[in-house]
């Protein structure tokens, strides 16, 4: 399981907010989640909701430049905290499933890496569109980890780590290029996508993006289960595969592109594919 689907239960939950803060510094990740805000078309003095906020970085931004009211729902309190500690005094600790909001209550909302990691993604998408006013906005932004290609010169090996991090570290890890028909099931309208692709020359970034350091973290009956799919023991050579990879992505990361991602965005009406935003809005 993946750090960011449960993080209070890590075993250092506050580095996963210092993970957030290095991310958001990123020019890539700045450049699409200007984006996502965007296409709610915020207006002063109005309410937008941010569902799996993290640290609330963007909700800041969305708060500070249009002069509306954001409110967050994250289920780590660990996030919570790092929310308020940074001035996002309306923050609840709540589950995505179940959003703690009437019906029609909210201008806008969107979820920025967040639909990944649920436990059922559609019942949580439902959640948003319940909350949404009619007219209201909704976008989601998630990677779809069936577009990524790394560049090593062990092309199985590649292809085994790629599959084992979309299967099996993610919950949803292949679902965003879906979001677009999700969203249309719901009754929303003018729902559109946007791909936006990830170039990570830098090894370390590579490194970072391909999450091999939590592998080791994944408890032993479920490293036993997920090595059972893909070959090998638990106990060796998993971990070994792990440094592998590490070797080979800094090998190859000398002067040519490690690692390809893509993205998507959604709205009431809107995505985005490998990052994906979809953007929808309701009728």
């Amino acid at each position: 399981m993946h750090g960011f689907t449960d993080v209070d239960r890590q075993p250092d939950p506050k580095s996963w907010v210092g993970v957030l803060d290095r991310l958001s510094g990123e020019p890539f990740y700045q450049a699409y989640q200007q984006r996502v805000r965007e296409l709610l078309r915020p207006s002063p003095g109005r309410r937008y909701l941010d569902v799996g906020a993290g640290t609330g970085a963007s909700a800041v931004r969305l708060r500070d430049d249009h002069d509306v009211t954001v409110l967050t729902v994250d289920r780590s309190l660990t996030m919570a905290v790092a929310m308020r500690a940074r001035g996002l005094t309306r923050c609840a600790v709540a589950d995505a499933h179940r959003l703690p909001f009437l019906d029609d209550s909210i201008d806008g909302a969107w979820a920025d890496r967040t639909v990944q990691h649920l436990a059922d993604p559609r019942a949580a998408i439902r959640e948003l569109a319940r909350v949404v006013r009619p007219g209201g906005r909704i976008v989601l932004a998630d990677p779809d980890y069936d577009t990524q290609v790394l560049d090593i010169a062990d092309q199985d090996l590649a292809r085994r780590v790629l599959r084992f991090r979309a299967d099996c570290l993610l919950r949803n890890g292949t679902l965003a290029h879906q979001h677009a028909g999700i969203l249309a099931t719901l009754g929303l309208a003018e729902v559109t996508v946007e791909p936006r692709t990830l170039l990570v020359r830098n090894p370390n970034a590579a490194d970072n993006v391909l999450g091999l350091r939590s592998w080791d973290l994944l408890d032993a009956p479920e490293r036993r289960l997920q090595l059972g799919r893909y070959g090998g023991s638990a106990r060796r050579t998993r971990p070994r595969r792990s440094s592998r990879v590490r070797g080979a992505v800094r090998r190859g990361g000398r002067g040519r592109p490690v690692r390809v991602r893509g993205h998507v965005l959604s709205h009431r009406g809107h995505r985005l594919l490998p990052r994906a935003v979809v953007v929808a809005h309701h009728r």
